[in-house]
Parts: C-alpha cells; sequence; structure tokens
C-alpha cells in the first residue's frame, strides 16, 4: 500500500498547517488528564487577571460567545470555582468573581497546560516553543488588538 502524503501545496499553505495542528490538539486536550478544558480555562484566567467581571466582559475580553461563556460560567459555578453576584450598579447583571478553590484551578491549571503544551509540542526545541509562540502572536495581532500585548514570555517557557 503506498504512503499517504498530503500535496505540497497544503503544505505550503500556513492556515492549513495550523488547522492540522489546532486538531492534533483537540485530540491531545482530550486524551489527556487535564482537571480542565481550554474555555474553563480561558474563563478562569481572564477572571483571575480583570478581577469580578460582568459575563459580557469575559466573553468579549476572550473573543467567545456570551452564551458560550454563560454556559461555561454554569459549569464553573456547579464545580465552585466562581459565583454570580449582583451587580450594584445595575440589578439586572451579575458579576463573576472566582472562589479561592477557582485561583487553586488556575494556578494548578497553569502547571498542567504548560506541561501538557511541552508533551504536544515536543517537537520542537525551547527556543522553537518561544519562537513558535512569538510568531503566532505577531500574527494574530495584525487581526486582532487583544494579542498585540501578548509576550513570549507568557509562552510556557
Amino acid at each position: 500500500m503506498r504512503e499517504l502524503r498530503l500535496p505540497r501545496r497544503l503544505l505550503a499553505l500556513p492556515m492549513y498547517v495550523m488547522l492540522a495542528l489546532t486538531r492534533e490538539g483537540y485530540r491531545h486536550a482530550v486524551r489527556s488528564k487535564l482537571e480542565i478544558r481550554m474555555p474553563h480555562y480561558a474563563v478562569l484566567a481572564i477572571l483571575d487577571e480583570l478581577g469580578p467581571s460582568s459575563q459580557k466582559t469575559v466573553a468579549a475580553s476572550i473573543g467567545f460567545d456570551k452564551s458560550d461563556v454563560t454556559k461555561i460560567v454554569n459549569e464553573l459555578e456547579s464545580r465552585g470555582l466562581v459565583q454570580r453576584h449582583e451587580d450594584l450598579e445595575d440589578s439586572r447583571r451579575h458579576r463573576v468573581t472566582l472562589t479561592a478553590k477557582g485561583r487553586r484551578q488556575v494556578e494548578s491549571s497553569d502547571s498542567e497546560l504548560a506541561a501538557s503544551m511541552k508533551v504536544f509540542l515536543r517537537g520542537l526545541s525551547a527556543q522553537e516553543y518561544r519562537q513558535l509562540q512569538s510568531l503566532l502572536l505577531k500574527a494574530i495581532a495584525v487581526h486582532d488588538a487583544r494579542f498585540r500585548s501578548g509576550t513570549s514570555e507568557s509562552a510556557g517557557s
């Protein structure tokens, strides 16, 4: 049987390669022993950085749909990682805050995700890993200002 290979024209398209890497990354995450998935981590991380925030602010900050953030917050709240409180300025809104357990989860997830990324991207040296992170941030920053403040130091060393 002939070995399957991709056409060179596909391999020459960074978008195709990035999509393939994303699909493989998703499969890696599903197989891993991580306690929480990336969407949950993203919500916890933004709350850790911004402090108590509306779900609308969380959604805008991480680029998720508001209805998806609502589902994620519901799941995190059921696990005791976040709490909702009535917004004192507008009683129609709620502010979401990290609980102490949620803060501990962010910290343990930082370590878990860094280790997981090292395994997933094990084909890269530490320098190449930092370079990849830097290039990805540079490429996306042109399209999305939220990524302009990102630095290679935030990539898992």
